[in-house]
């Protein structure tokens, strides 16, 4: 290796050793304080290791928030529901706009896309309006129906993917006696594996993670999510810094482990859908 060669690799990995710091370096501290004491937490200087290391924040945790257990069950149950309803729909959709000769697509697929331009806030109030007129309000229903009317994000990302398919198995489908409906069940989706479990992870993580819906059209507590259910104890127990730690720590969680166990198809399924455009 040539000596210009070997500065600019050093150079480069003291530059991801410091980004690694930065992003890591919050990640550490939060676990580092979930496992304090009160008065650890507080003190100063701040110690990074925990003497002793307990996990009395939790059963504090838990103790404050008898319904914990029952707010992480309903964010798993809601989440997954979002994840099915978003890839059912979106995929659907996605396969009109890639592998159909409909008329003015590519128009209809600018509508499409500019509805992304559209805040979430500006629709807040006719929506509401709507679900409690119609009885949805303090239901999960606002929360999971709308996964199943396709979403253009998922849309456009599921889109770009089908167009890297080859059309050649389309037109010897066709010849065999085959059909759209059998094109996109048993040719298009098979193909689309990394993507589709790309956009499951992020409408699970969206999902998962969203305070302002849950926050606005949940009204029992019983039927609340687990980040909704965390602000209370932001309320009750603010200067209770572990146990904050821990309930954070306990809503990020999931979201780590999915994305590591699905990292290689979630890679493959961003990189891909840009092929095409």
């Amino acid at each position: 290796m040539k000596k210009n060669e070997f500065y600019t690799k050093l150079l480069e990995y003291i530059l991801l050793f410091l980004g690694l710091l930065i992003f890591i370096g919050p990640l550490l501290w939060l676990i580092s304080t979930m496992l304090k004491t009160r008065g650890q937490a507080m003190a100063y200087p701040p110690e990074w290791i925990p003497r002793p290391v307990t996990f009395e924040a939790f059963i504090r945790l838990f103790n404050v928030l008898p319904l914990a257990p029952k707010w992480i069950i309903n964010s798993f149950t809601i989440a997954i529901l979002v994840s099915i309803g978003t890839v059912a729909s979106s995929s659907l959709v996605a396969f009109g706009f890639a592998r159909t000769n409909a008329v003015s697509k590519k128009y209809l697929f600018g509508i499409v896309l500019a509805t992304l331009m559209i805040p979430y806030q500006i629709t807040l109030i006719p929506l509401y309006l709507i679900y409690k007129s119609i009885g949805w309000y303090d239901t999960w229903l606002p929360l999971i129906v709308p996964s199943f009317l396709g979403n253009a994000f998922f849309v456009f990302l599921f889109r770009q993917f089908f167009m890297t398919i080859p059309k050649e198995l389309d037109e010897a489908t066709y010849i065999d006696g085959g059909n759209s409906w059998i094109i996109y069940s048993r040719i298009v989706m098979p193909l689309s594996v990394p993507v589709l479990l790309t956009g499951a992870i992020f409408s699970f993580v969206f999902s998962w993670a969203d305070f302002f819906s849950p926050f606005i059209f949940l009204q029992t507590p019983e039927k609340y999510t687990f980040i909704v259910g965390l602000q209370l104890l932001m309320g009750a127990q603010s200067q209770d810094i572990p146990a904050l730690a821990a309930g954070s720590f306990i809503s990020m969680l999931p979201i780590a482990v999915i994305y590591f166990v699905a990292q290689k198809y979630f890679n493959e399924g961003v990189v891909l859908s840009g092929i095409k455009g």
